[in-house]
């Protein structure tokens, strides 16, 4: 009867190839989490990386984890996303376009739009209020460019100084 029991055991690892905790090398950032946590958003690059049935196409690191090439750093936020769905940053987070480009390598489209620039009603274009008409800022380069030129014209301008 042991051997039944054995043999048992051995199919459900053949239908189920992934342990229940996993562990994740994200451009040398290590992480370990719950098969499910991975799986949670159907769809997703890890949702597809992690129900196939072939776990050897995945990519492994020396110790055997399956290994992500993408930013380490920034992938916390995107695995606290696939935990409950929720984006939570820091205040004055300065990446959020780059997080905004992890989400959709990742394939989350819900965190891609969570992520997406806000458009203010005083600006519609977006951060840089100067996109509007660039022909209205050219005599102000014009005139940056020449007084930089009149002043390496002046006397005294050359390394050294006067006298020097």
């Amino acid at each position: 009867m042991a051997l039944a029991d054995d043999s048992s055991c051995a199919k459900p690892s053949e239908d189920f190839p992934f342990p229940e905790i996993i562990e994740l090398n994200v451009g040398g950032q290590v992480y370990i989490t719950r098969h499910p946590t991975l799986v949670s958003v159907p769809g997703s690059l890890l949702w597809e990386m992690f129900t196939q049935k072939n776990v050897r196409s995945l990519a492994r690191d020396s110790k055997g984890r399956f290994f992500v090439d993408r930013d380490g750093f920034l992938f916390r936020y995107i695995l606290d996303y696939m935990r409950d769905q929720q984006l939570v940053l820091p205040d004055h987070f300065p990446e959020r376009s780059r997080l905004q480009r992890e989400a959709e390598y990742f394939m989350l489209p819900e965190l891609v739009k969570m992520l997406a620039p806000k458009v203010s009603k005083q600006n519609s274009l977006g951060d840089d209020p100067c996109q509007s008409d660039p022909e209205e800022l050219s005599p102000n380069a014009d005139a940056t460019r020449n007084l930089t030129s009149a002043a390496a014209a002046l006397p005294g301008a050359a390394a050294g100084g006067p006298g020097g």
